[in-house]
């Protein structure tokens, strides 16, 4: 008699399936489940459900992996990321930044397979051998996910001079018991340990991971808490607002979970990552550490932090929706230099803590510009203060959209995650649907939000507000159209032809290409879309085109899709299906 299913277990499925229902409800079962677990899996890094959709690899040829990440200093990397750009170099990055790759296994079995952790142990020797190039490995696996494993592997010998923090992290996730398992099974997740620890000798922390019916469920559960208690010493108030010293363990024990982990969700408004051992952080921990140093907020700017509301009693301020926006290497060098410690004397040392009680997005947006001029920092980190994203945010919301300028404001505050977009996805999307660059939008993804012309032809005052929700809708289409079983896509087809399907799709409604983002205006403001057949047919058009294509140039879909000179033979391959006028029309 077969056994019956846990209430966790139960529970778990049923979560998934409404899960599913709400965010992918074309999408098969195999591939949300894939979905729904890698952000269960990586829920501290706070991804979006474009973020998470495009490390999916599995499908065929994925060697018992399903998903994979990776992290440079807790921004996850894609191929336009400076850390693994052909024009950077090892010296333009600090020393001792972290590097994570985490690689996920779901399942929707109610138990974990020996079989499927053999799997996983052959994989990852072959695409952690770096004698080995990864092409070489193309019969055995897909495309897509050892273009995955190229960003980790680029990115860990670019930095390899600067003694990277290297963490290797598998994840199996199955809504069975993890508790309950073999004495066969383990010895077999142990042996997969031990091949990443002989892979990646210089890995500071490697860990594989079960996740069952109660940790699923547990993740499920959690919600980052933006409400957090802060000791202080003594404090200055004007208005709702406050000045305050706090000794640096309390500051620590604010920042830090209980796990000891950073809060990263504290930083997301931060307009800077982590820059590492560079010579602003050596003077700020040099400072912390030296015995003889003046006193810590004598030397240092301090930190500013944004909260809806902020309380005190006995020396405690009760701070609700917190975000550190001016800090974050300060930040990350107190993180560092009092994690594992028990008593040092740079624990009773004073910071400088800036309280901003405010809910008005435009203050905090002042806020955040006025504390980040001090030191240089590039215009393109300062997007999301500008007045047009603001607008394009309003705009959203009056639809019962959320247009996310703030990564992780609307997920973090229970919002629909499937009417969450990014100022990157509506980037990419409008770059493919309006001007005819989805080329751009699949290999440059990064470069949208750097560079100031790109930025311009996409995001300014002239283009109709309702043409950016009008893409982002269309682009939410397109992506679950082709992670459906209709699409009948392969893993590589899913990873590269989106943004070029949303083209076609536009110059079919268009009547032929679109040069402007403007031109979308009638179609947005007309609502004009396609069904599930005209998205069959462009989409068998595309694949049947890219095969022509792919013959011709020997060339593989991965490079072609980031060529311009690919974009154009799909337009014209289109508007060469058009029927031409009649001479009396």
């Amino acid at each position: 008699m077969p056994k019956m299913p846990s209430n966790a277990q139960t529970l778990v499925m049923r979560l998934f399936e409404a899960w599913k229902e709400d965010n992918l409800p074309s999408v098969e079962a195999s591939t949300a489940f894939e979905v729904f677990a890698s952000e269960l899996a990586l829920r501290p890094f706070g991804l979006g459900l474009e973020d998470i959709e495009a490390g999916i690899v599995g499908g065929g040829q994925d060697g018992a992996i399903d998903a994979v990440y990776v992290f440079f200093d807790d921004t996850l990397l894609d191929e336009d990321s400076d850390v693994v750009s052909e024009s950077s170099r090892p010296g333009d990055f600090g020393q001792d930044r972290n590097l994570e790759i985490w690689v996920v296994q779901a399942k929707r079995t109610p138990s974990f397979s020996e079989e499927v952790a053999e799997k996983l142990e052959n994989t990852m020797r072959r695409v952690l051998d770096l004698s080995q190039p990864l092409e070489s490995l193309s019969i055995l696996y897909n495309p897509s996910m050892l273009a995955r494993f190229g960003l980790f592997r680029d990115a860990w010998e670019k930095l390899l001079t600067r003694r990277p923090r290297i963490s290797v992290n598998v994840v199996y996730a199955a809504p069975g018991d993890s508790r309950n398992i073999t004495p066969q099974f383990e010895a077999k997740l142990n042996a997969l340990k031990q091949v990443i620890l002989t892979s990646v000798p210089d890995a500071r922390t490697i860990s594989v991971e079960l996740l069952g019916d109660k940790e699923l469920l547990a993740r499920y559960n959690e919600r980052p808490p933006y409400t957090l208690a802060m000791n202080y010493q003594e404090s200055a108030t004007s208005g709702r607002s406050h000045v305050a010293l706090v000794k640096l363990r309390d500051y620590y024990n604010l920042i830090v979970d209980d796990n000891g982990r950073l809060r990263r969700h504290l930083f997301e408004w931060n307009v800077r990552d982590y820059q590492g051992n560079v010579s602003v952080n050596q003077e700020i921990r040099s400072s912390l550490t030296a015995p003889d140093s003046p006193e810590f907020w004598w030397l240092n700017n301090g930190v500013t932090l944004i909260c809806s509301e902020a309380t005190s009693t006995a020396k405690t301020y009760s701070l609700s929706n917190i975000q550190i926006v001016n800090g974050l290497q300060t930040s990350h060098e107190i993180f560092e230099a009092l994690r594992g410690v028990g008593t040092s004397e740079a624990e009773d040392r004073m910071l400088l803590v800036r309280i901003i009680v405010t809910a008005d997005a435009a203050t905090r947006d002042l806020v955040i510009r006025a504390t980040n001029r001090q030191t240089a920092i590039t215009d393109a980190s300062l997007r999301a203060t500008d007045e047009v994203q603001r607008n394009i945010e309003d705009y959203f919301l009056t639809q019962g959209w959320y247009y996310d300028r703030r990564k992780g404001y609307y997920k973090n505050d229970g919002k629909d995650p499937s009417k969450i977009v990014s100022i990157q996805f509506v980037g990419a999307s409008i770059t493919a649907m309006g001007l005819a660059r989805p080329d751009k939008s699949r290999g440059k993804p990064s470069s949208l939000l750097k560079n100031d012309e790109d930025y311009r032809l996409v995001f300014n005052s002239s283009i109709d507000l309702a043409i950016y929700l009008w893409g982002a809708r269309l682009q939410r289409q397109v992506d679950n159209f082709i992670l459906s079983d209709a699409a009948e896509a392969n893993v590589s087809q899913k990873s590269n032809l989106k943004f070029h399907l949303s083209m076609l799709i536009v110059e079919r409604l268009n009547g032929g290409p679109v040069r402007s983002p403007q031109q979308l205006r009638a179609l947005a403001l007309s609502n004009a879309g396609v069904d599930d057949a005209v998205l069959k047919e462009l989409f068998e058009n595309l694949k049947d085109w890219s095969a022509v294509y792919l013959d011709r140039e020997g060339v593989i879909l991965e490079r072609a899709t980031k060529a311009q000179r690919f974009s154009e033979y799909l337009l014209q391959r289109a508007q060469a299906l058009r029927p031409f006028p009649s001479p009396s029309s």
